[in-house]
């Protein structure tokens, strides 16, 4: 009769670990125990041979620790971590050559509908439901505790050159299982729609968390298709490390998760604390979801508050969607302006296409609440916003939604220089979701475009400067799509790209860049090459 201490509601789980493509041996290992519920990864420290043996050690004392149920779980999974610390530091102190090994853990045990995470370093564990992706661990270096105080966005911290760096590990000195604030301790419910992941870093260094969320949805219920999809993502995004995935599901994750069909610009909003063992320091951990660049959009939401507060130069409008006694129509609002104004834009639906006047700007007082629609009336090419003049202004916070009953051919068009683009939601089915016309010039930041087709098209001579936005190619409703570029650069056009993140539309997302120019953007922008939505 199984304990019920071990007594799990996972239904599916798998584990795949890769060298990647860069390093020739693996110090990674995985720990898969569904029976148990205990599930693992290990990451070895110290180079060819000390580091997998680092590894070993590990999972082999870990093993022999779990498969005693003494205890409660959180007393089991910070036992366990402790003895293979100490372990690992007699083996290397007795043979020279094994100096300075080390791993780092995360560890989880499932247990009647909780989740029991003990983690030593910079290994992750996420917790995945329906409505996005949660991390609950937090890392132990520099730059994880950056991020997670959200002093640096998640991308910036996939590429600081200290992301490496550790202030705990697993071997380098005796530890005592008590010992404050060495194994995190993370208690947290295991819902019946709900999936864990752990990873390690190199996971995590090539890909963002609100990636990860989108290549395991299409799997969901396939364990295996998941643990697959996202090594292939590590190494088709560069491989620069080993990657090690451990995936286990409950038994309602995969019906939920095709009950919830999501808006690619939805967002999750939760903060509720992970609650942690007694004696461990605990910190909020962060909803990550699709185009959750902490910090570009931090810096950006601070500016789009300032303006919306009407602490800028020239007057706020207000329009609504529906004019009341109070508030006027966009139309209006439109025809008042001068340049300097700022209109300001009431959560709604507008069906109607604007054209922003010069020196102008059009934000939304909520981010993704004021959505751009085609209006049953409109013939012909449909664009939902035109930015024109050489003066400058900020489209910011907007939604435009292109549906097939409804279809948008063009998001934003800009004619002319200075315009910057800030927080756009652009989905569903359009031409281009971002138009710079001939000669025109544009910044955008923090934005988010879900198409089947090109997001940004630029025009001849004309000039992109791009930074925190994620561009993901959704299924085409044609039996046969065509080939689509996230951005498609005309004769002489350039482009600036730094911190973007291109998922599935292949290797090389950016259409007309020179070749000399490819793999700059590759360091400097994460790209998953595979369709993160289709099986």
């Amino acid at each position: 009769m199984a304990d019920p201490t071990t007594t799990t509601r996972v239904v599916t789980s798998a584990a795949l670990s890769d060298p990647g493509r860069v390093r020739t041996n693996n110090e990674d290992l995985a720990l898969l125990d569904p029976e148990r519920g205990v599930f693992g990864v290990i990451d070895g420290v110290g180079g060819h041979v000390a580091g997998e043996l680092a590894a070993a050690i590990a999972r082999d004392v870990i093993v022999q620790r779990l498969a005693r149920p003494l205890g409660t779980p959180a007393e089991r999974v910070r036992e366990a971590i402790a003895i293979a610390n100490n372990e690992i530091f007699r083996r290397a102190a007795a043979e020279p050559d094994l100096a300075g090994m080390t791993c780092v853990v995360t560890l989880a045990v499932v247990a009647d509908g909780q989740v029991t995470v003990g983690h030593v370093g910079d290994t992750r564990l996420y917790k995945l439901r329906p409505t996005g992706i949660r991390k609950l661990t937090h890392d132990h270096s520099p730059v994880g505790e950056r991020e997670d105080a959200q002093e640096i966005g998640e991308i910036e911290a996939m590429r600081h050159p200290r992301r490496h760096e550790v202030f705990r590990d697993v071997g380098s000195a005796l530890r005592d299982k008590d010992e404050p604030n060495y194994v995190e301790v993370i208690e947290a419910t295991l819902e019946d729609d709900a999936a864990i992941l752990l990873c390690s870093d190199g996971l995590t260094d090539m890909i963002p968390s609100s990636t990860l969320a989108q290549l395991v949805r299409p799997h969901a219920g396939d364990a295996d298709a998941v643990v697959t999809a996202l090594v292939r993502a590590a190494n088709e995004a560069g491989g620069r490390d080993n990657v090690t995935v451990v995936y286990a599901e409950a038994a309602g994750f995969a019906a939920a998760m095709r009950a919830k069909t999501p808006s690619p610009a939805a967002a999750v909003t939760s903060s509720a604390p992970v609650r942690s063992a007694p004696g461990v320091i605990g910190r909020r951990s962060t909803w990550f979801v699709l185009g959750a660049l902490i910090g570009v959009l931090v810096a950006l939401a601070l500016a789009w508050r300032l303006a919306t507060d009407g602490t800028v130069a020239g007057r706020t409008i207000v329009a609504a969607a529906q004019a009341s006694e109070t508030v006027g129509t966009l139309a209006a609002a439109v025809q008042a302006a001068r340049p300097g104004d700022v209109i300001r834009l009431e959560p709604g639906t507008y069906a109607e296409s604007v054209t922003v006047p010069d020196g102008v700007s059009l934000r939304a007082r909520v981010a993704g609440a004021s959505v751009f629609v085609r209006p049953t009336t409109a013939v012909g090419e449909w664009v939902a916003v035109i930015a024109t003049g050489d003066t400058g202004g900020v489209i910011s916070g907007v939604r435009i939604s292109s549906t097939p009953d409804a279809p948008v051919q063009v998001g934003v068009r800009v004619r002319g220089h200075g315009r910057a683009l800030e927080l756009l939601q652009i989905e569903g089915d359009v031409t281009a979701g971002i138009d710079l016309l001939a000669d025109a010039s544009a910044t955008l930041q923090g934005s988010q475009l879900a198409v089947p087709g090109s997001a940004v098209a630029l025009g001849a001579r004309s000039r992109l400067d791009a930074s925190g936005n994620v561009f993901v190619r959704t299924p085409a409703p044609a039996a046969t799509a065509p080939e689509a570029f996230a951005i498609a650069m005309a004769g002489d056009a350039s482009a600036v790209l730094r911190r973007n993140v291109f998922a599935g539309f292949g290797a090389s997302p950016i259409a007309g860049l020179p070749d000399v120019e490819r793999e700059p953007v590759r360091a400097t922008n994460v790209v998953v090459s595979s369709n993160p939505f289709t099986r």
